[in-house]
C-alpha cells in the first residue's frame, strides 16, 4: 500500500525537527511526505529546507501557503492532495513511535472494514509527566461503537491512520468550521467503520501554545458555547444527511442516537439563550448526551458564576 503522511505546519520552529526525525527513522518509510506551512514567521522554513537537503528526502515536500488558511483547512486541503492509498495525518510537536506506520498498515491490510484506524497515545507534559490514554495499553484491536455522547473525539488527529475512500467522501461533508479529525472520526463512527489499536504509537506534546490547547480555553466563555452548540447542530443535521445518503445497512441506532442529541442541542441551547434554572434541571435529562459529563456542571458554572 501507499502511505502519505501530511503534516500542517506553523511557527513549529521548536519541536518540528524531533517530529520529522520520528518519521524519517520509521520502521515502514512512507511513500509520500506533504507538508504544508501555513506563513509561519519563525525559522520553520530554513529548518525544513535544510533538513530535507541534509538527509535527500526527494519525497517529502515542502509546501509555503500564499495566504494563511487556517489549520482546518490547511489539514484538509494538504489531506486531499495525498495520492496514497492510506493517510496519516500529523502534527509538528509530537513524537511518532518508530513502528507506528508499520503496525498500522498490517492492520488496515488485514481489515478492509476499517475506514478509520486510530491508536493509543502517550501524552507527555512539560514537568515530565507521562499518561496513556485514551485506552489501557492491551494491543488490541476493538471497534468503537456509537453511543449518545457521539461528538466526544476519543483520538486526536495525530493518532488517524485515513482510508482514501473515507476521504474522498468527506469532500461532500466538510465545512470550514469542521475540524478534520472530528469529521473524520464522525463519518467512520456512523458506518461502523471506526476501530482503535490499544497501543501508545505516538507520543503526544501537551503545551499551552498548542492549537488544541488554545481553543480549549477560548470555550471557557458563554459566547463560545454558544458558537459550539451551533456548529454541533449542524454536525448533526450533516450526519443525518450522511446516514441516510451514504451509510449501507441498518440505520435505526445512527437515526434515534441523531433525533436524541437534536434534542439535547436544542435544550442546551435553550438554558444558554434564557439562563433559565428551569431549562438547565430538563437538561440534565440529556446528561449521557454531553462528551465529558463535567460539561453539564460547566454550563451552570459559565451562566451563574462566571456569567461572561
Amino acid at each position: 500500500m501507499k502511505l502519505s503522511v501530511v503534516l500542517s505546519i506553523y511557527n513549529g520552529e521548536k519541536y518540528i525537527i524531533e517530529q520529522l526525525d520520528s518519521l524519517r527513522q520509521q520502521t515502514r518509510l512512507p511513500d509520500e511526505v506533504l507538508m504544508y506551512d501555513d506563513g509561519s514567521t519563525d525559522k520553520t522554513p530554513e529548518l525544513v529546507s535544510a533538513y530535507l537537503a541534509k538527509y535527500g528526502l526527494d519525497n517529502w515536500k515542502y509546501i509555503s501557503n500564499q495566504v494563511n488558511k487556517g489549520w482546518r483547512k490547511n489539514f484538509m486541503e494538504g489531506m486531499w492532495s495525498a495520492t496514497g492509498e492510506l493517510v496519516f495525518s500529523c502534527d509538528q510537536d509530537d513524537i511518532w513511535r518508530k513502528d507506528k506506520l508499520q503496525v498500522m498498515e498490517q492492520i488496515m491490510e488485514k481489515n478492509p472494514q476499517i475506514s478509520l484506524l486510530v491508536s493509543n497515545y502517550r501524552m507527555f507534559y512539560p514537568d515530565g509527566s507521562e499518561k496513556i490514554g485514551p485506552r489501557k495499553n492491551k494491543q488490541n484491536l476493538e471497534r468503537i461503537d456509537l453511543t449518545n455522547n457521539f461528538l466526544l473525539v476519543q483520538s486526536p488527529g495525530c493518532t488517524h491512520c485515513i482510508r482514501k475512500e473515507l476521504l474522498d467522501l468527506a469532500k461532500k461533508y466538510w465545512r470550514p468550521e469542521y475540524a478534520h479529525d472530528a469529521l473524520l472520526w464522525r463519518l467512520s463512527l456512523f458506518d461502523n467503520g471506526l476501530y482503535i489499536y490499544t497501543d501508545d504509537l505516538i507520543k503526544w506534546r501537551k503545551h499551552e501554545n498548542s492549537a488544541f490547547s488554545v481553543e480549549s480555553r477560548e470555550l471557557k466563555n458563554i459566547r463560545a458555547k454558544k458558537d459550539w452548540i451551533n456548529v454541533a447542530q449542524t454536525f448533526e443535521k450533516m450526519l443525518r444527511v450522511y446516514t441516510l445518503t451514504d451509510v449501507s445497512g441498518e440505520k435505526t441506532k445512527q437515526l434515534k442516537v441523531l433525533n436524541r442529541n437534536a434534542k439535547w442541542l436544542a435544550q442546551r441551547q435553550k438554558f444558554y439563550n434564557t439562563k433559565n434554572p428551569l431549562q438547565g434541571i430538563i437538561l440534565a435529562m440529556y446528561w449521557d448526551c454531553f462528551p465529558r459529563y463535567r460539561q453539564y456542571l460547566g454550563d451552570w458554572y459559565l451562566l451563574y458564576i462566571k456569567r461572561k
